[in-house]
């Protein structure tokens, strides 16, 4: 895929737009896995934050050199991408949703966002955020639901954890961050809801088990395959 538009979003936060010349049939959920140039033939796993059928974007933190390698990539260049994958967000029968993104687990659900809105769905969002210099999609997201920021320091909105600003008035929630966080909400919350789980994958197809978790029945899934969103108390959370 061509790159039209990159840009750095917050820091050591990149927004990537690529284009393709077939029809990228995604909906809000899924994911692609990138290959980076060599000697990096690991790919790596990026959730949607949008896809119009000709053109997608993802964002992505810089955590190591693979990610450092595709933050140098100009427009004109080209990405190999292997995608959509996965099993996105099922739109919800209930009218209040809750959304709860952590760090770069906020992406997927601005384009979840859209979605609700579009279907008459009333949204609430609670992103979470290390501080200030971290915090991105805020305006976006506010354009879809009424948005609680929250930073671990309190320098931007609210100060603390997600979980101690949630919607008290939510029928129904969807989150996307680290485990922890998933697993946190699991236990305090008594409404239905979805986790997109973020993990290590080596093939993204189900076949190499990298990313197999345990299910709360003693099974197993793959969350590239099966996932990565799973109803709530399916999966174990580690």
């Amino acid at each position: 895929m061509k790159v039209v538009n990159h840009r750095e979003i917050a820091e050591c936060t990149y927004e990537i737009t690529l284009q393709t010349d077939v029809f990228f049939p995604a909906e809000p959920g899924q994911f692609v896995h990138i290959l980076v140039d060599p000697p990096h033939q690991l790919r790596r796993p990026l959730s949607l934050a949008s896809s119009s059928g000709r053109e997608i974007t993802v964002v992505y933190k810089t955590f190591g050199e693979g990610t450092r390698t595709l933050a140098n990539k100009k427009r004109g260049e080209t990405v190999n991408v292997l995608g959509p994958l996965g099993n996105g967000f099922t739109l919800p029968e209930q009218k209040k949703v809750m959304l709860v993104g952590g760090g770069v687990g906020v992406p997927p659900l601005l384009w979840l966002a859209k979605e609700l809105h579009k279907n008459g769905k009333k949204v609430s969002a609670v992103l979470g955020f290390k501080s200030v210099n971290q915090v991105f999609y805020r305006r976006k997201m506010e354009e879809y639901a009424e948005v609680t920021v929250v930073t671990d320091d309190g320098s931007s909105g609210e100060k603390g954890l997600v979980t101690k600003w949630l919607d008290p008035e939510a029928d129904v929630y969807y989150a996307c961050g680290p485990n922890p966080m998933l697993k946190a909400l699991e236990a305090q919350l008594t409404i239905p809801g979805y986790n997109s789980m973020e993990e290590r994958m080596g093939c993204a197809i189900g076949a190499c088990f990298a990313c197999t978790v345990e299910t709360k029945d003693g099974g197993y899934v793959n969350v590239c395959k099966d996932g990565p969103v799973f109803p709530k108390g399916r999966v174990k959370l580690p």
